[in-house]
């Protein structure tokens, strides 16, 4: 996969030099700031816990836990210590590992409740949905992470249990028996649902999530 000068990968360097609003040619490895310091641990964290992929001069690393993967993984596993522990910031390394757009958008959002890099930001979470969906394109079910699909089903599912009965609210649908076995309710948190779902929601269901004004 071809990664450098892709509008839909950035390196770890530069991608958290855009976070902080610094500029990632003059920042001296020896002097991280604190505040670049947690970005770049906050990536490199993702990307060991499986949250991110990571790419390196264009090949997928930590594919897996298996022993061959982590004997092929030996170098990387070295300089993501050395980073994470022992704070020591390889400039050409973290210059050379990618993460990808739409799973970064994803992590920060609906993980890490956090706002994405101002390189990646979007003016709208639900547009989220769409993002490398297109009908005319092989492969776009495959593109998804699995988190992704899981929310795509779920949304989907609750979007039909609404039209076969409106008259339930957010809460309902998201506890309903069908969306238990079949929808993968757990993706979203019930305020994270109700965000999400509101577009597919029934007015009954609108209606009574609203938030009762307090009594002055």
């Amino acid at each position: 996969m071809h990664v450098e000068n892709s509008p839909d990968f950035k390196t770890v360097w530069e991608l958290a030099h855009n976070w902080v609003s610094a500029d990632s040619t003059k920042t001296d490895p020896n002097e991280v700031s604190p505040e670049l310091r947690v970005a770049i641990h906050r990536l490199m964290h993702a990307m060991t816990n499986g949250k991110i992929t990571v790419r390196w001069k264009g090949l997928r690393i930590f594919m897996d836990e298996s022993y061959i993967s982590s004997i092929l993984d030996i170098y990387h596993i070295y300089k993501f210590y050395r980073c994470l522990r022992k704070n020591k910031f390889d400039k050409i390394y973290l210059n050379n590992i990618y993460a990808k757009r739409n799973e970064v958008i994803d992590w920060c959002i609906n993980v890490e409740r956090l706002d994405p890099p101002p390189c990646w930001t979007i003016n709208n979470p639900q547009s989220l949905q769409l993002i490398d969906i297109e009908e005319e394109s092989d492969g776009w079910y495959e593109a998804l992470t699995e988190r992704r699909r899981k929310k795509v089903a779920c949304l989907e599912l609750a979007k039909k249990l609404w039209e076969e009965n409106p008259d339930q609210s957010y809460e309902e649908i998201r506890k309903h028996s069908l969306m238990k076995q079949y929808g993968n309710p757990s993706v979203f948190t019930a305020d994270a649902f109700q965000r999400w779902a509101k577009d597919y929601a029934s007015e009954f269901a609108r209606r009574s999530g609203r938030r009762k004004k307090s009594k002055t």
